[in-house]
């Protein structure tokens, strides 16, 4: 690797400034999307939790219904 006392010179090597920007890039990304995918995440199971409650709702409103109808 070539040692550079000049900031300007453009780096050569494993870690030049554009290998960095897109290690950079490349976290800020995987951040998003994990965050995305909790996101996500929470939201189907919400959606399954008030759909199960929406069922057991009906279920029971039916099953009074019934109930007061027969007696």
């Amino acid at each position: 690797m070539k040692s550079t006392a000049h900031p300007r010179v453009i780096e050569r090597g494993i870690l030049t400034s554009a290998y960095k920007r897109e290690i950079k890039l490349s976290a800020r990304d995987m951040k998003i999307g994990s965050v995305s995918r909790i996101k996500n995440s929470f939201l189907s199971q919400h959606e399954k939790l008030r759909s199960q409650t929406a069922a057991v709702l009906q279920v029971s409103i039916f099953t009074l219904a019934l109930v007061f109808i027969l007696f």
